[in-house]
């Protein structure tokens, strides 16, 4: 798309030349000697940082995920980049540290019904790392190649180098693998997310390790390989043995997270002992320490699945012991009782059957906590955030159990007050699929937010939550009746009334006012006289608006005028809804209330709660004939003295009022009431009126029949 193309691919292209045009390099006429700029320092720079900004403005979790993946290792080069500067520490690599942790976060954890898919995807992105573990660059063709550097203002630039440069630069440095694998490792000691990946991982680089042993101990016929190739693999080999050995001493207790692969795995090793023991005696003393892992685990239980390599394995262990010629005979001793005690308890544990059947409650509470980490820590950035609302209401929408629906209604109510529109519209979604499983609880909380009778919310933050109550009552209206419909419909009106007073709003207008007026008395002894205003003169027009909008505010510890029309608002919504669960009490309230508003507060700038007002009069009228073409019978409604007053003062509304749009309000609320009467008179038609339905007849006409003989008859009727 152009917006792609525009914005997108000049970031990627200068942090991955490869994803550029490469056409421009390719056919390059111009031979420069020694390397060229790609992309300098400053530019390297500035497109992580609109990268950065490009996935926090707008986050979307899928779209964040499209924009990170190509940079993959770019990221990974540059967020371990070992330099000790503080200007490439801050302009680099923590740039890029957050974006490579936000792409392992959202790819590690998606839907439940994807779950495995994005396992397995977030595996292989480690692998690529583990792989790809010291890389700084790529080959754009067959004689070009990129690759990272300092430069000497201190940043990191990108250079094109040739073939040569390449080679004279292809040597083994053991430091830098241990100082990468290092930072790979406290990469995933920060993202207790990844337990299950890598694990995974882990799996993954030992069986590459057992086949590359099994390989050298099995006679072949010897090929020489070329040089850079030979050191290659054994470059590739040396970083995968060192990743294993740090990620078996720094974190043994995030291997086990799948025994079953580790249980296979072991038995595969110890059964290609019992077979040859010629030189894989090695092999199985690190089969051994993964089997102490897996045993040593507090979270472990034999299970149907791990019965049948138990077994095989408590053979092999059985033989490995009875050699004493081997090193590892003891230690195999050592485990076979620790299998037996282990298989002793599980067997006489009442609770294993029910143990083996939670395996989905336990991946139900590990998404859950996942999704309260994104959300409730204070460096997950939007993207993050947002896959943990989409977390939690994945559980939310399969039933799940485990759910704590108070503590996820105050966890929701708590976040409604972020800044950011995508996170706060994506909370009313939430909410709104919570009530769906939880109307009740939903509704009385965020009635009581909205009420807010201790004053702890600021107005934003009470109209959003008025905002997620309007879209909660109109997507759950069945379940808005009785106690709750009255609890929420009494808490409307509290705020609409003219009698909500807050004092602690008063007591800190009181102190402004004082503030105001001393700092205006100053500024008139410093001049001698009354200060003048220095800015543009106020036309009349804008005199009334700031008016309006000044006169929004509360005034003497009053509700403010925008929370009453919200309120209003929301109660007119709410009877269109189900005005039958409403009760005819709270909805004649509700009209008798926007009736005294039209004709006692008249002032300019209560134009908004006027129009309130009347449009929950219309939805009034709505509501009335909807429930009469559905066959309601309701024990409420406009009738006799009743309508002509309301519309006695409509049209004096009409006629008089200062808003020009209240005035439009009231004559379309006008017309709807006299159409409503009208079609109140006419009877409902539920099927097609015959001839002998019709007033004053008294007829059944025959019908021709052509099988009957006889012929219709016809009567002449005045």
């Amino acid at each position: 798309m152009a917006g792609w193309k525009a914005f997108v691919d000049p970031i990627l292209s200068s942090i991955d030349p490869t994803l550029a045009a490469q056409e421009n390099v390719k056919d390059e006429e111009i031979m420069t000697l020694g390397p060229r700029i790609l992309t300098s320092s400053s530019d390297l720079a500035k497109s992580l940082q609109r990268l950065t900004a490009l996935v926090t403005i707008h986050p979307h979790p899928s779209l964040t995920i499209r924009l990170l993946r190509p940079l993959l290792l770019p990221l990974w080069s540059i967020s371990s980049w070992s330099s000790g500067s503080e200007l490439i520490e801050r302009k680099f690599c923590t740039p890029a540290r957050k974006l490579l942790r936000m792409f392992l976060q959202l790819s590690s954890s998606t839907k439940p019904s994807s779950q495995k898919l994005a396992a397995q995807s977030i595996a292989s992105d480690l692998e690529n790392i583990v792989n790809n573990l010291l890389f700084d660059g790529r080959s754009i063709n067959s004689s070009k190649y990129w690759k990272y550097a300092e430069c000497s203002s201190g940043g990191i630039q990108i250079l094109l180098l040739s073939d040569e440069d390449m080679k004279s630069q292809s040597e083994t440095n053991l430091a830098a693998i241990d100082s990468a694998a290092d930072d790979l490792i406290t990469l995933i000691k920060d993202m207790p997310e990844m337990d299950s990946n890598v694990s995974r991982l882990f799996i993954e680089l030992c069986k590459k390790w057992l086949a590359v042993s099994q390989q050298q101990h099995t006679p072949k016929v010897e090929i020489r390989e070329a040089a850079q190739e030979s050191h290659e693999d054994m470059e590739v080999r040396l970083i995968e043995a060192r990743v294993m050995q740090k990620m078996m001493t720094s974190i043994p207790e995030k291997l086990v997270d799948n025994s079953n692969q580790v249980l296979e795995l072991v038995c595969k090793i110890l059964s290609d002992l019992d077979r040859d023991d010629d030189g894989k005696e090695e092999t199985a003393s690190i089969a051994l320490s993964l089997l102490n892992l897996v045993l040593a685990s507090p979270n472990f239980r034999d299970s149907p699945e791990t019965g049948s390599s138990l077994e095989a394995i408590t053979t092999s262990l059985s033989l490995i012991a009875r050699r004493s010629t081997l090193d590892i005979a003891t230690t195999a001793q050592n485990l076979l009782m620790l299998l037996q005690f282990r298989k002793h308890i599980d067997d006489s544990d009442p609770d294993q059957a029910v143990a083996s059947t939670a395996d989905q409650k336990a991946e139900d509470r590990k998404t859950y906590s996942l999704a309260l980490s994104y959300l409730t820590s204070v460096e997950s950035p939007p993207p993050v955030r947002v896959h943990g609302l989409e977390l939690i209401s994945g559980l939310v929408r399969d039933d799940c159990p485990i759910i704590d629906i108070p503590a996820i209604i105050v966890l929701f109510s708590s976040l409604l007050q972020d800044g950011d529109e995508y996170i706060y519209l994506r909370l009313i979604r939430s909410f709104i699929e919570l009530s769906q499983k939880h109307p009740r609880a939903v509704m009385k909380d965020l009635v009581d937010r909205y009420v807010d009778a201790n004053e702890d919310s600021e107005l934003d933050r009470r109209l959003r939550f008025g905002e997620a109550l309007l879209q909660v009552i109109q997507n759950s209206s069945s379940s808005f009746s009785g106690n709750t419909a009255r609890t929420v419909c009494e808490g409307l009106l509290s705020i609409a009334g003219r009698r909500g007073h807050r004092l602690k709003a008063e007591k800190d207008q009181e102190k402004s006012n004082k503030l105001k007026r001393k700092k205006h008395q100053e500024a008139e002894d410093a001049w001698g006289g009354e200060v003048p205003q220095l800015g543009e003169e106020m036309t009349p027009e804008n005199e009334i608006l700031a008016q309006i909008v000044s006169g929004w505010e509360s005034k003497r510890g009053s509700e403010d005028v925008r929370i009453r029309a919200s309120a209003l608002s929301i109660f007119g919504f709410a009877m269109e809804a189900n005005i039958a669960g409403i009760g005819s009490t709270l909805v004649s309230a509700a009209v008798d209330l926007s009736i005294h508003i039209l004709t006692l507060e008249s002032e300019p700038e209560k134009g908004i709660l006027r129009r309130a007002a009347i449009l929950l009069i219309m939805s009034f009228v709505r509501a009335l004939d909807a429930a009469r073409s559905e066959g309601k019978k309701l024990a409420f409604g406009f009738v006799g003295q009743s309508l002509d007053d309301v519309q006695r003062i409509l049209k004096y509304v009409e006629q008089t009022d200062n808003d020009g749009l209240v005035q439009q309000h009231a004559k379309d609320v006008i017309e709807g009431l006299q159409t409503w009467q009208m079609n109140s008179l006419l009877p409902l038609q539920t099927e097609q009126m015959e001839i002998e339905h019709l007033a004053g007849l008294s007829i059944k006409p025959i019908r021709g029949d052509s099988s009957s003989g006889s012929r219709p008859r016809i009567e002449e009727i005045e």
